[in-house]
């Protein structure tokens, strides 16, 4: 069989298995990086694809390495999303 040279390959996205971020490669992670890791946590939390309690230990860790500004920015954005847990539910 002949294959089309002409068609572009699409990338494919696997996912990983685990989440195995070591302390070593969250410092090595800047501010904005930080903060995009925890809002990927909190959708994959939210999905179920992530343990609750493997995700608050992660959300713990990576939250002790945000400078002030950006844990201020993240507890407002806990505060919104508790807000619209609550909203939901009613």
């Amino acid at each position: 069989m002949a294959r089309k040279s002409g068609s572009a390959v699409q990338p494919v996205f696997h996912a990983p298995l685990r989440i195995d971020w070591t302390d070593d490669k969250l410092q090595t992670l800047s501010q904005e990086q930080l903060l995009s890791l925890l809002d990927n946590l909190d959708r994959q939390r939210t999905i179920g694809r992530i343990p609750s309690d493997a995700a608050e230990t992660l959300d713990r860790r990576i939250s002790a390495l945000l400078t002030g500004r950006n844990g201020s920015k993240r507890r407002k954005q806990l505060a919104g999303l508790a807000i619209a847990a609550v909203e939901e539910s009613q």
